[in-house]
């Protein structure tokens, strides 16, 4: 599994800046950080019965997509409003960008196409 600091740093050199900036400390905290590991998101998903959508991050084929009140599902209100103050935006702003960059944040992750323990 690719660290997350990899993963992030690929992210930034292909978006813009500003885009991924405010971002890349709450996908931190989601993915690997206090928040959360990528482990927990996955049982998140499959608690929400969402689970095919991160499996199809973590496979080798298309990434499905996710929407933002699915993923507020997942997360929880109290958990995206936490994520929302961290990243200095409103809350329906970081959905959309954690939308676009959760599949391919997840996906480089797990580029050998399983989650590891």
């Amino acid at each position: 599994m690719r660290l997350l600091h990899e993963v992030i740093d690929d992210l930034q050199h292909h978006a813009e800046e500003h885009a991924i900036t405010p971002l890349g400390h709450v996908l931190e905290e989601l993915l690997g950080g206090e928040r959360g590991t990528l482990h927990d998101l996955a049982d998140r998903f499959n608690q929400a019965g969402l689970g095919q959508i991160m499996a199809s991050w973590i496979g080798h084929g298309p990434n499905l997509p996710i929407h933002p009140e699915e993923l507020r599902q997942v997360l929880g209100e109290e958990r995206v409003q936490d994520m929302a103050t961290l990243a200095g935006m409103p809350s329906v702003a970081l959905l959309e960008r954690l939308c676009r960059l959760l599949p391919p944040t997840v996906h480089a992750m797990t580029a050998e196409g399983t989650l590891h323990a």
